[in-house]
């Protein structure tokens, strides 16, 4: 601790010695300010450079992705974003206006110019793409963006399904073809930026070596002075400060210590951190033994109700599948329980790969299970039909040591018209209705 306050006092005296002696040489500097304007400019230009390429590619890329995101989902908020940006942000037209401030008339500017126009081409596929997506959802042609209007298909085209056309589109802008011509126009950007920001350089060398005799010396002196003055506080600074400030971040934030730092407080972070880990692989097993179900591995009755409580009372759509197992009791009486726990686990198997990783697929009782199907309304009950379909068609396919069993499924959605008293209460009911027409089936309340 001693040891540390004499750095200290000693880092305290050098800084002050720096800033007198620092102070001197500005005085002297002062004569040579003019001269700075010339690298001011410069400077002022290369940024504009950078902003400029950024601004430039950014832009092409915010279009790539609003026409990828219209052909994928349908939703017209991405075909609005895409005309915004080409008819009113026009990011990648003002970067080239004001590159060409600085640079009209350039091999640079007019190949950058070239490459905007390879993107303008490159629209037309994507109006294409669009005019498909639109033709599939069936809008009006009248409320098209007037680019789209004048798009015409061709009469194979116009022939295909409308999920056909939505293929078309999707692969018109995410096909090999297409991510050529993109990566053509990025590598002719990168080029073009690269020749102009070289330029910028260059002029900035020539602006420094104005007054680079005439500072070299007094900028070799303060550079010395300064590594001899602050060493002693750098060594303190990085060795011992900012490892214990980022020991105290890590512990505010939870997380494991950087191993950095003197010798000591190295070992020091080793130690925590090989405790830390192990807590944290003891509480990740224990919190995953208490929320899931140990025979199927899904999440078990309590991790269920607190999902469930969650968007029940949330704003997010989904749908509530209760799913009970055909005839179980009659396999378990037959077959034995080890049967019995085979047919769950396998249960459990396909309904996993049947559903999405998001949503939530639990365990609720002995042959009961509950699937909360997030981001899911009621005009998509097909897609669940379909899922439950699956799973039955390969439990009917009797193995040598499991037998053929099926599912009796009721699904609630949120969004449903005419609410009963709960949506569990509702999902119940349309289970119960499947099980009195002959079971092995999907019903919706």
């Amino acid at each position: 601790m001693k040891k540390r306050i004499r750095i200290q006092k000693v880092s305290t005296w050098n800084i002050t010695i720096t800033i007198i002696v620092a102070l001197l040489f500005i005085v002297v500097s002062v004569a040579g300010e003019r001269e700075f304007g010339v690298l001011r400019n410069t400077t002022e230009q290369y940024i504009v450079c950078e902003n400029a390429a950024k601004q430039l590619q950014d832009g092409s890329d915010y279009l790539t992705e609003q026409v990828r995101l219209y052909a994928m989902t349908g939703e017209q908020k991405y075909r609005d974003l895409y005309f915004e940006e080409a008819n009113t942000t026009r990011r990648r037209e003002n970067a080239l206006e004001e590159l060409g401030r600085y640079f009209e008339g350039s091999d640079a500017i007019a190949a950058l110019q070239s490459a905007l126009q390879m993107s303008q081409e490159l629209m037309q596929s994507e109006y294409y793409s669009m005019c498909l997506v639109e033709e599939a959802d069936g809008e009006e042609k009248a409320a098209w963006p007037e680019e789209l209007q004048n798009v015409e298909l061709s009469g194979e085209d116009a022939a295909l399904a409308d999920d056909e056309k939505r293929q078309k589109a999707q692969e018109l802008v995410c096909s090999s073809e297409y991510q050529e011509v993109r990566d053509r126009i990025t590598d002719s950007v990168s080029q073009c930026m690269a020749d102009l920001i070289a330029r910028t350089r260059n002029s900035q060398g020539r602006a420094s070596s104005i007054f680079s005799d005439m500072y070299l010396k007094l900028e070799i002196g303060i550079v010395i002075l300064a590594v001899l003055m602050l060493s002693m506080c750098l060594i303190i600074r990085k060795l011992i400060v900012k490892p214990l400030l980022s020991y105290n971040e890590s512990i505010k934030r939870g997380e494991i210590f950087p191993v950095i730092g003197a010798a000591e407080l190295q070992n020091l972070a080793e130690t925590y951190n090989k405790v830390y880990m192990e807590n944290q692989e003891t509480q990740k097993l224990i919190r995953h033994e208490a929320e899931h179900d140990a025979l199927t591995d899904l999440l078990n009755r309590g991790s269920f109700e607190k999902v469930f409580e969650i968007y029940e009372n949330g704003d997010q759509p989904y749908a509530l599948i209760l799913i009970d197992v055909d005839t179980f009791k009659s396999v378990n009486d037959t077959y034995g329980h080890a049967t019995g726990d085979k047919i769950l686990q396998k249960v459990s198997k396909l309904l996993k790969n049947a559903f999405r990783s998001i949503d939530y697929i639990c365990r609720i009782g002995g042959d009961e299970f509950a699937i909360v199907m997030v981001e899911m309304t009621s005009d998509l009950q097909y897609t669940i039909c379909d899922k439950i379909n699956a799973v039955n068609t390969e439990l009917a396919k009797a193995e040598a040591d499991l037998p053929a069993v099926s599912l009796s499924v009721g699904v609630a959605f949120s969004d449903r018209e005419n609410p009963g008293e709960s949506i569990f209460k509702d999902a119940d009911k349309a289970l119960y209705k499947v099980k009195e027409n002959g079971k092995n089936g999907c019903g919706f309340y």
